[in-house]
């Protein structure tokens, strides 16, 4: 039988053991790769995204992934401002294209460094302060267009255990074949020779005899723009902007309140010369058909029953707005309108407003209608008659001739 001679310790390395070692060196050097973050994926745009579109993409996502909405998805948000301030910072984008992830992280921890070390660039809430905040001296010095507002009214069901609701409008967006400059090309972007580029001239007026002086006033020829355009855009026509149709979907958490404003920032137009403006909905319930009815934290539903149900006992079962089954029971006689508590079967209660017991939903009060027959005859008359002792009136005729309910009650 043939044996296989081990190497000694001075034997030189065999072809094929530098072959393994090369293939795993290989390997190791793919997994950092694949391990290193993609900052184009993380914020859903192609590496030749320009400023606009990933300053876009930031908002958008800003908002869906915010720890305050959204405790669960804290990472995804720590990763996306990690990307935005990448990519929205033309030196860390370049060298992010050269060398990586950790490239740009030595170049951000040597940009702090000779800073001082006096906002921590790391810091996601730093970046969603600066972005939405107005921390950078360019976003103070941008306007905010106006604010689209919507009424949005849902069933009560929808505020008890939430929904998404879908609304649709018309919204002015910067024109994409034009970027917004509002010509065909940027050939066609000229120098307003009247104004020499200021947007503004300096006119000589005569207040009175023998009195002159100069007064600035908007040049008429650019429009106070300070560039004139050849050819428009054939998109736009010159307009700088289009319409277009939005879907914006409007979360409805559980024990949203009655009249909640709820803000999406940067859904609403947008021009050249300012920032989207935000869309606020508030959200109301439809008025109520139903069994149940609403006061802040509490449900109300009044349930009829039988003059049986009333003096025998009895249990039903009453359907909740998110479809459970709630079980009513009572053994003793019930008094009309008897008013029953059942805890903790009311409205949810926002995280933010929670106390400290660990209550988690207020509570549903349920008040008993008994409703009596119209008229008592024959062997139900004699019954009552004999239960009673006494006999049925003969009086004729009643005080009211209608029925009538408070409108309060």
């Amino acid at each position: 039988m043939a044996t296989r001679r081990r190497g000694g310790a001075g034997s030189a390395p065999s072809p094929h053991r530098w072959l393994a070692l090369a293939v795993l060196v290989l390997a190791l050097l793919c997994g950092v790769a694949q391990a290193a973050k993609d900052y184009y994926k993380i914020m859903g745009v192609d590496t030749g995204a320009d400023d606009r579109t990933i300053k876009r993409a930031y908002r958008k996502l800003a908002q869906k992934l915010h720890p305050d909405k959204h405790p669960d998805k804290a990472e995804e948000f720590v990763e996306l401002s990690e990307a935005y301030q990448v990519l929205s910072d033309k030196e860390a984008r370049k060298i992010y294209n050269r060398f990586g992830e950790e490239g740009v992280k030595r170049h951000l921890a040597q940009k702090q460094a000779s800073q001082g070390g006096a906002d921590n660039p790391n810091d996601p809430m730093n970046v969603f302060r600066q972005f939405f905040g107005g921390g950078f001296q360019q976003q103070q010095q941008t306007r905010k267009g106006s604010t689209k507002q919507f009424n949005l009214e849902v069933n009560l069901a929808d505020m008890y255990k939430g929904r998404t609701v879908t609304i649709s409008f018309d919204r002015h967006v910067l024109c994409p074949a034009c970027d917004g400059s509002g010509a065909k090309s940027k050939s066609d972007i000229h120098h307003c020779e009247t104004c020499n580029g200021q947007g503004v001239r300096i006119v000589r007026q005569q207040i009175m005899p023998g009195f002159v002086t100069n007064a600035q006033v908007t040049c008429d020829a650019c429009g106070g723009q300070g560039r004139v355009i050849k050819h428009k855009c054939p998109k736009c026509e010159g307009a700088k902007v289009i319409v277009e149709q939005v879907e914006l979907d409007v979360e409805i958490l559980p024990g949203t309140h009655e009249g909640e404003e709820l803000l999406y920032e940067a859904e609403a137009d947008e021009g050249p010369d300012f920032d989207a403006g935000d869309v606020l909905v508030k959200v109301q319930s439809k008025p109520q058909r139903g069994d149940f009815r609403r006061r802040d934290k509490h449900l109300y539903a009044t349930i009829p029953i039988s003059l049986a149900d009333a003096l025998l006992g009895f249990e039903k079962n009453l359907t909740h707005l998110d479809g459970s089954i709630v079980t009513l029971k009572r053994a003793a006689v019930t008094q009309p309108n008897y008013v029953a508590t059942l805890a903790g079967q009311g409205m949810p209660l926002h995280h933010s407003v929670q106390p400290h017991d660990g209550t988690t939903h207020g509570n549903l009060y349920v008040e008993y209608n008994v409703v009596l027959p119209d008229q008592v005859e024959g062997d139900l008359l004699k019954a009552f008659e004999k239960v009673f002792k006494r006999s049925a009136t003969s009086i004729k005729g009643d005080t009211s001739s209608q029925p009538h309910k408070h409108e309060d009650l």
